[in-house]
């Protein structure tokens, strides 16, 4: 609604895939083969008296899966082997940040709510002179991707770190957060060239980073439950449907039977 923006970065398609399920909404996001991930891939948030609680192991926030990816640009022949990015993937309860509950009908509503969940920071912001938060609602940018909401702030010391909002139901929000700080030097605001470089980054993985509704696809469209590393070898199927085993399987295959 305020902005529409769509990047394509090369690779982010072929980077490992976590995905899992929470509230009716398949989620799958992208992540490198190091990335640290939950096991347990369905979540059900239900009310309760005063909160949501995620069941079964789980109240408050979840933090589905979280890592590092190296930030590599092939259009513009861009790589050096300190550039990444650290991220994080939670979700969480509106209530729990401060938030109102009911869904978001306008840009002004998703601004008003994620100021509300920075006023937490305040004390920071008067202890540490170079600490940012949003303070206005022009500090909060609100961006469309793949016909979705989000909502973007800059944030921590000098303004390191970014963190992208979007709403899943009207009770839970998923949030994003992004830390490429090691692109720059930590004791300055990050340089205009490289920050606009790295946000092209973030803007393209979250053009990949897929929300379906359960129930507006068959089971078959839906990606599946679990994490995929990035090198995944493809099975060639033959005439009757059954996989083809590969020359590294039979091998193993004659070497068990060989014991």
């Amino acid at each position: 609604m305020d902005t529409v923006i769509k990047t394509t970065w090369n690779d982010i398609a072929d980077f490992a895939v976590y995905c899992f399920d929470v509230n009716g909404f398949r989620v799958q996001a992208r992540c490198g083969d190091d990335a640290r991930y939950n096991a347990q891939y369905q979540y059900q948030f239900t009310a309760a008296d005063v909160n949501l609680n995620a069941n079964p192991d789980c109240t408050g926030e979840i933090m589905p899966v979280r890592g590092s990816i190296r930030i590599h640009d092939k259009s513009l022949d861009v790589l050096n082997s300190f550039w990444f990015t650290s991220f994080l993937v939670r979700v969480w309860p509106k209530t729990d940040l401060g938030m109102t509950q009911g869904s978001w009908n306008s840009v002004d509503e998703i601004r008003a709510d994620i100021l509300r969940f920075f006023g937490r920071y305040e004390e920071k912001v008067k202890e540490w002179p170079d600490y940012v938060s949003p303070k206005a609602q022009s500090d909060v940018d609100v961006l469309t991707i793949n016909n979705r909401l989000w909502g973007h702030v800059a944030c921590a010391n000098y303004g390191q770190e970014d963190c992208f909002v979007t709403e899943l139901t009207e009770h839970l929000i998923i949030m994003v957060d992004f830390d490429a700080s090691s692109c720059w030097p930590n004791d300055a605001p990050p340089p205009a060239d490289i920050k606009s470089h790295v946000m092209g980054f973030f803007l393209d993985y979250l053009n990949h980073f897929d929300i379906i509704l359960r129930d507006s696809v068959s089971e078959e469209q839906l990606p599946p439950l679990g994490f995929y590393p990035s090198r995944r070898d493809e099975k060639e199927i033959d005439a009757e449907g059954k996989t083809i085993e590969s020359r590294s399987e039979a091998y193993a295959s004659e070497s068990l039977l060989k014991w």
